[in-house]
């Protein structure tokens, strides 16, 4: 009898972790997904390319949500005289756009250690690089300007097809994306969606 309780006991904890569990935020009941192109300070096209990651990992993850892509931060905030994301600047967004609330977010890369190869300098003039990049993301609400949720991830990776300049700025080339820095952006991708993802386990 213990040892067929004991069975039991194993086979729901078993099926628990197997079984998928819901997203922790639904955005569905928000209506209209403004997305804007996450800003970043590196050159090329990474901040570009983590953002339709982002989309890509959103839209999978909760199939039928309505996202509006609105192009680079710096433009968007400038059609609506703003700075910065303000709750007055996301009021207008929403309504100069028709979207109800709104992501924003920011691609930080830090501590570049580049990888030197002389063979590969002379012949592509790129080298890798062991680069820690943060992305930061949040939700706001277009009507009231207020937080709706906030996240962040970091990873660190080896890059390719990456030019370090003597300030120590990068420039990551666009021939490849997903071939030069691919993993890197898709694990960020990954842990900052995970509040909306199915995911199998207990949490």
């Amino acid at each position: 009898m213990k040892k067929t309780a004991c069975l039991l006991t194993a086979s729901l904890i078993f099926l628990a972790a197997c079984a998928l569990r819901p997203p922790r935020v639904s955005l569905e009941p928000f209506g209209t997904v403004g997305l804007v192109e996450f800003r970043t300070t590196a050159k090329g096209t990474i901040g570009a390319f983590a953002t339709q990651v982002f989309l890509e990992v959103m839209i999978k993850s909760q199939p039928g949500v309505r996202i509006k892509e609105l192009g680079p931060e710096e433009a968007l905030l400038a059609e609506v005289k703003a700075d910065r994301p303000t709750p007055e600047a996301a009021a207008a967004i929403g309504r100069k756009y028709g979207v109800d609330v709104v992501f924003f977010g920011a691609l930080q890369m830090s501590d570049v250690r580049p990888r030197i190869n002389i063979a590969s300098i002379i012949t592509n003039a790129t080298a890798s690089a062991d680069v820690e990049a943060i992305l930061s993301t949040r939700l706001l609400d277009c009507r009231e300007g207020t937080t709706l949720w906030a996240g962040s991830a970091r990873d660190r990776q080896s890059v390719g097809q990456v030019s370090v300049f003597k300030d120590g700025g990068i420039f990551f080339d666009a021939r490849d994306p997903k071939e030069a820095y691919g993993d890197l952006v898709y694990s960020l991708a990954d842990k900052a969606t995970r509040d909306f993802q199915w995911r199998r386990g207990l949490w």
